[in-house]
């Protein structure tokens, strides 16, 4: 144990320590501040999270952590390691779970060359957790200006962190604790996510794009004809008129409200997207109007910044200021008020035509507020973008989830993102964005999504079958059986390239993507479960198995298996033409998800999985609720629920609500305790306030089925 201390400072700053037990966890926050200015206003912290703070003047913690302002917009952090310990989070980061041996940049950026080479990307979420079995502690450096994290490039033992600011920021030193309760502990701070809505966890089928109402008719039918599970279709920029945010073209979308109401009488809703530039033009009103109400981001000259992006020359909204938020709310009613769903905010790191690089990679210092590209206004008065840049999609982001809560009071909101920073997940779900038709990308999915969710973001997927490139039938079906435990999940990929719906590739190929769907929906009970103890617990929905398994040091290693809540286990074929893998089982017995003998752990198992098999197994001594056969989440209300149960003696847990509102936060919520012993079965009530519709209830034991009575 040794001593929090700062190092001596080059440059003038002050340093307010306090701490706190949040969640069973010491947290102790330190606010830093240059000539004594005071810490500007988190954007990360939930404000409903209920924390009370005691000064402190010598906190003790399992890391010596030394600060120093080492320059006027420089700080530098640095801290220890053992050799034993894993570095994870850091948000979305391309590499494997273990961030260790690398530098990771920290500064919002599209960038869709995804490889190794490829730093800084669509997200930053600055908390490390470095994690050693049972004793672990996190890092959470809040500062939306430009980070870089050295988590031990030269293998000397040390993690060191650039922040490049000339304003105040907060750290906050977690832990020591067991890995979930570092997490718990985090996103009680930074806010976890609101249950979405149950259409939302169904099968979303997009593409850039499907150009016209006629093709958007056509796709959704085949869908329905072909009895392919989906719930969303996903409408890219093509649906707008030249590229215009809150547009639509009357040409290729004649009868856009028409299609949007009768798509949803066949169960499907529509998402839209919308990009935050505003095509700089006089006949653009949401232009005009952000001119004349002063809401579009100007240079330090005041001018009013342009850059170049799918509808040309554009501006963007500063979605700091309130005031831009509300406006970008009023905007959306164009959408919303014709029956679209949900919203797709794409292109909000800001993307920049012109811009793509906005700092140099080697940089070691703002550029001064008058050479960066614009300025933003914030609390303490107009700064450079670099400063804040990235909260520019977050609070996009919290605009939009705004303005769905405000149009449609007590519905869920649906907002999807490309970009965000830490506490995003209050504002949505998020993809990772321009990836690859290319096993690696299947592959470099899992250890992402992981990542992601240890960082406190539970609702995220990537494009199934890839966005860029040409996909064939082997990728696409084997990127389905993953896809299918994705908490987001959607099929979406570039116009020029191979189509990727279900059908493409011909009848066989169909039918395996078809039985996978069918196992989506029937694990969306089990699925709305898993947010509901995120709601609790801070859980991610996709854990890695160490989450579960801490004292397993072979378990810790694996980062191209995970689990799906508690009891799924998800092993997939990730590299083209295999047809079976070493799946690591953990200690237990695990039952293969589709049927078949028990498999025992700890240890490697070689496993074959066809395409049309589930590449999943179940730990002995779970009970899952599953869903009847459906083609959408509409039919979920009344199809029967069956409690598959594994094991001779099981125990399981069953949420229940209407999917659509939010009066869970009421109480208008079931919470079932199942347990089977002894050959019975029985289900419990922890919370009863929700009288669901007519359903039938079994359980089912070595394939024997029974009705089943919920008390």
């Amino acid at each position: 144990m040794a001593r929090l201390r700062p190092k001596p400072d080059r440059f003038p700053s002050t340093e307010d320590l306090h701490h706190s037990r949040i969640e069973g966890v010491n947290v102790i926050r330190v606010s830093l501040s240059p000539d004594g200015k005071r810490v500007p206003e988190s954007h990360a912290l939930d404000p409903e999270a209920r924390a009370t703070w005691a000064p402190c003047s010598r906190p003790v913690l399992p890391l010596s952590l030394t600060w120093q302002r080492t320059g006027p917009s420089r700080w530098e952090l640095s801290f220890p390691i053992p050799p034993s310990a894993r570095c994870l989070g850091l948000g979305e980061r391309y590499g494997g779970i273990n961030l260790r041996g690398r530098v990771h940049t920290l500064l919002t950026t599209d960038n869709s060359r995804h490889s190794e080479s490829v730093d800084s990307l669509y997200k930053s979420i600055p908390i490390l957790l470095v994690e050693q079995g049972r004793r672990s502690f996190g890092l959470f450096v809040d500062s939306p200006a430009p980070q870089r994290w050295d988590v031990d490039r030269a293998r000397l033992g040390r993690v060191t962190v650039e922040l490049l600011s000339r304003r105040g920021f907060a750290l906050y030193l977690v832990g020591a604790a067991a890995l979930p309760n570092l997490v718990k502990a985090f996103t009680h701070l930074t806010g976890r996510s609101a249950l979405p809505p149950r259409w939302s966890l169904g099968h979303h089928q997009s593409r850039w794009s499907y150009p016209s109402e006629k093709t958007v008719r056509s796709i959704a039918a085949e869908l329905r004809r072909r009895r392919l599970p989906c719930d969303t279709i996903v409408l890219d920029i093509d649906y707008m008129d030249r590229f215009r945010v809150f547009t639509i073209s009357k040409r290729r979308f004649p009868h856009f409200g028409r299609m949007v109401k009768n798509l949803r009488a066949d169960g499907f809703r529509v998402v839209t997207i919308v990009d935050p530039g505003v095509a700089k033009s006089e006949q653009d009103p949401t232009f005009r109007q952000g001119k004349r109400r002063d809401l579009l981001c100007r240079t330090s000259a005041g001018k009013l910044f342009v850059d170049e992006v799918w509808p040309g020359p554009s501006c963007f909204p500063d979605f700091l200021r309130p005031e831009a938020r509300a406006f970008w709310g009023e905007r959306l009613k164009i959408l919303l008020s014709r029956g679209v769903a949900g919203i797709w905010n794409d292109m909000n790191e800001p993307s920049l035509f012109r811009h793509r690089k906005v700092l140099a990679s080697d940089a070691h210092a703002l550029p001064p507020d008058d050479e960066q590209l614009f300025v933003q206004q914030t609390d303490e008065g107009p700064v450079g973008h670099l400063e804040v840049r990235n909260l520019y999609g977050h609070a996009m982001n919290r605009a939009t989830w705004e303005a769905l809560q405000e149009q449609r009071p007590d519905q869920r909101p649906f907002v999807l993102s490309r970009s965000g920073y830490a506490g995003m997940q209050r504002f949505g779900a998020v993809w990772l964005g321009d990836n690859r038709s290319w096993f690696e990308h299947l592959r470099m999915s899992i250890p992402m999504l992981l990542n992601l969710g240890l960082s406190g973001m539970p609702f995220a997927g990537v494009d199934v079958g890839g966005f860029g490139e040409d996909a064939d039938a082997e990728l696409l079906a084997r990127w389905y059986q993953v896809g299918i435990f994705y908490p987001f999940f959607r099929n979406h990929c570039v116009k020029n390239a191979t189509a990727q719906e279900p059908w493409v590739f011909g009848s066989d190929t169909e039918a395996c993507i078809r039985r996978q769907l069918e196992k989506r929906y029937q694990l969306i009970p089990y699925l709305e479960t898993l947010f509901a103890e995120h709601r609790e617990s801070g859980a991610p929905i996709m854990r890695p198995l160490v989450w579960h398994y801490p004292d397993d040091s072979t378990a810790a290693q694996i980062d191209d298996q995970f689990l799906f809540g508690r009891d799924i286990l998800v092993a997939p074929i990730l590299a083209r033409g295999q047809e079976w893998r070493p799946v690591y089982l953990p200690a237990g017995l695990w039952h293969p998800f589709d049927g078949g003998r028990a498999l025992r752990g700890p240890g490697y198992q070689a496993i074959a999985w066809p395409l049309d098999r589930v590449p999943a197994l179940v730990r002995d001594g779970a009970i899952l609720p599953l869903a009847g056969p459906v083609q959408h989440t509409g039919e979920l209300a009344s199809a029967d629920i069956v409690f598959r149960v594994f094991g001779a003696r099981a125990r399981g847990h069953y949420w229940q609500d209407d999917g659509a509102t939010f009066a869970y936060q009421r109480g208008v919520f079931n919470d079932w305790q199942l347990t089977f012993a002894r050959g019975r079965f029985t289900a419990k009530a922890s919370h009863l306030g929700y009288r669901p519709l007519r359903r039938r209830y079994f359980y089912e034991t070595e394939g024997a089925r029974r009705r089943a009575r919920l008390k």
